[in-house]
């Protein structure tokens, strides 16, 4: 007669411990299926209990192309115009102390109001972003956006801003303390709790230590950028690198401009509080006081891209006209 071996090495003490391990395993899947029925009927799931929304997605900040920025849903985060509302900002135009959301809280349904805070007056960013928001503001506005412009400094600061650029000194306003810039959570730059001179906290940040972005913003402008267009038109020098791009040199060129007509005028253009040397700005769009856009400065020369800029204010008026259409 064969032996069967499986049986032969089967005793009464190995049957016994199959069956205590069945029923072990038997008891962990109930338990498994009980709380995979408990999360799906009665708890609300992990996305749910976050509130995280990521259907507008925004894009990155800089004078050149970054990553983009994800926004989080209201639940996750107080909206910005809630957090604007009990300050106040001072009208370039004629010193008068307003509180920053009445100046484009009471437009009607499906106003659109673009916000870009700006650097201090001094800064080479502010100029820069400044002069291309220039080109653009009349097709903004004729689009039937309004333009609101803050800055650092002083009522004079902005003044002295305004004339230097031919700045539209109807949309300006300054925040001399930067109480704006500090709700909203734009980056304070460098060491901000560090008892120095924010003179000697700007030497590292223009070598990109709480500045991301900054060296090669820098050498952006030098070396030339195939993927921007050229910082100027027309018969040119730098038409001999070709044409259709931002050359060599030459955006270092404009900046260099920019520092020729800032330095000596330091002290029209720089705020009394030398601390917002190193603040930062961003840029936001508003539709129906809630925040459809936003981007945030990461450091010196990284400004919200106007290409960015555009593309989102085109969608929002697209939606105003179709929305209207409905009505």
């Amino acid at each position: 007669m064969q032996l069967n071996t499986s049986q032969a090495h089967a005793g009464p003490v190995d049957r016994i411990t199959y069956q205590r391990r069945k029923l072990l395993l038997t008891r962990q899947a109930a338990h498994i299926r009980q709380k995979t029925r408990s999360l799906e009927n009665g708890s609300p799931r992990r996305s749910q209990q976050c509130g995280l929304g990521f259907d507008k997605v925004q894009s990155s900040r800089g004078s050149a192309p970054g990553k983009a920025y994800a926004a989080a849903s209201e639940t996750a985060h107080q909206n910005e115009f809630d957090k604007l509302k009990p300050l106040s900002v001072i009208r370039a135009k004629n010193g008068e102390t307003v509180p920053l959301v009445s100046v484009f809280q009471n437009y009607g349904p499906q106003h659109v109001c673009l916000l870009p805070f700006l650097t201090h007056f001094a800064d080479l960013s502010s100029w820069e972003y400044a002069k291309k928001l220039k080109t653009i503001i009349p097709q903004i506005e004729a689009a039937g956006t309004q333009v609101v412009v803050v800055g650092l400094g002083s009522r004079q600061n902005a003044l002295s801003f305004s004339k230097l650029l031919d700045f539209p000194l109807r949309l300006l306003y300054a925040d001399p303390e930067g109480v704006c810039y500090k709700a909203l959570g734009f980056s304070p730059g460098f060491a901000p709790d560090a008892p120095v001179s924010a003179y000697l906290k700007l030497l590292p940040m223009l070598a990109g230590i709480g500045s991301p972005g900054t060296i090669q913003e820098v050498l952006r402008g030098y070396i030339g950028d195939r993927s921007s267009k050229p910082v100027w038109d027309g018969n040119v020098a730098f038409n001999i690198l070709g044409k259709g791009y931002q050359r060599p040199f030459e955006l270092a060129t404009l900046r260099l401009n920019h520092m020729v007509n800032i330095l000596p005028r330091w002290g029209a253009l720089c705020p009394a509080n030398t601390a917002l040397l190193t603040q930062q700005g961003g840029t936001l769009i508003f539709e129906d006081k809630q925040t459809a856009f936003r981007q945030d400065d990461t450091g010196i020369l990284k400004y919200t891209n106007i290409a960015d800029l555009t593309a989102a204010l085109a969608r929002l008026q697209q939606n105003t006209i179709a929305t209207t259409a409905q009505i």
